[in-house]
């Protein structure tokens, strides 16, 4: 699974983002903000009324994928899908601090032909939830075992939209650990 970690990048390269505009009143002033896909940039960039419309962006993508931009209750998600593997982000209006909010990630994987590492996982920020549905293939038995959920507790600091930094590769990170120990824990070779 570890190996499986050079596979992912936070924001992988547009294929077919380039037009896709998310209006909604993210801020909740009455007026439609917008979040879209800058394909000169290669980045996201959001749109708050209540801040003058101004260009808050996120980091560059630089690797293939194909990104797609949602409406969610109450906020915008971005999604990114790779051959095998797959990620999104899930923001929503912070009023405190004027922001979009980082609340959720989620990532999936198919691992290799036999689908050892396969599964997927998700942690709310909000909660501080993780929960884990992971596979790994038994080569003394010859079949894919799946794993019982892993259910923990994953702690970040507040994260926003113009400042993701590093936090998907942390993620990630913990959640191999997270997949190995209990995998190590139940079925020891």
């Amino acid at each position: 699974m570890k190996s499986l970690q050079f596979f992912l990048l936070i924001f992988p390269t547009i294929l077919f983002a380039q037009n896709q505009i998310v209006k909604s009143d993210f801020d909740g002033d009455k007026i439609m903000d917008k979040v879209y896909f800058d394909s000169e940039s290669g980045m996201v960039i959001c749109q708050l009324s209540s801040e003058k419309f101004k260009k808050v962006k996120t980091n560059s993508y630089n690797d293939d994928g194909t990104l797609s931009l949602g409406k969610t209750k109450n906020g915008f998600e971005i999604s990114v899908s790779q051959m095998r593997a797959g990620n999104s982000f899930q923001f929503r209006y912070e009023k405190e601090s004027k922001k979009m909010r980082l609340i959720g990630m989620w990532r999936s994987e198919f691992g290799p032909a036999n689908n050892d590492g396969s599964g997927e996982s998700s942690v709310n920020l909000l909660t501080n939830n993780y929960i884990g549905d992971w596979n790994y293939y038994d080569v003394k038995k010859s079949k894919l075992v799946k794993i019982p959920s892993i259910k923990k507790k994953m702690i970040f600091p507040k994260i926003y939209f113009d400042d993701l930094g590093d936090v998907f590769y942390k993620y990630m990170d913990q959640d191999v650990k997270y997949y190995e120990a209990e995998k190590k824990r139940l079925y020891h070779d």
